[in-house]
């Protein structure tokens, strides 16, 4: 491999042309996944402490505070996308 394709950063390797939608796609994967994730971590923070007749428990209300923290990982990552190709 030669060393010109190296140095070459993901952005200058999409075409111009895909760099639009991909931008776009990044940052509707960053909302939902910031308001999937806040919602599930509230959730889950609710169920640990009794706060709705649910029934699950801590161990179950714990995986639903994990799904929330992997959405709000998963919004983080849509965002690092969007300021990638969005711009």
């Amino acid at each position: 491999m030669d060393s010109v394709g190296v140095h070459m950063s993901v952005r200058q390797r999409v075409p111009d042309a895909l760099r639009g939608p991909i931008g776009a796609a990044s940052l509707l994967v960053g909302i939902v996944g910031a308001v999937l994730g806040y919602i599930f971590v509230v959730l889950g923070v609710t169920l640990v402490f009794d706060l709705n007749d649910k029934g699950l428990t801590t161990g179950q209300s714990a995986t639903v505070i994990a799904t929330g923290l992997a959405l709000v990982g998963l919004a983080y990552a849509g965002y690092k996308g969007f300021m990638t190709f969005g711009y």
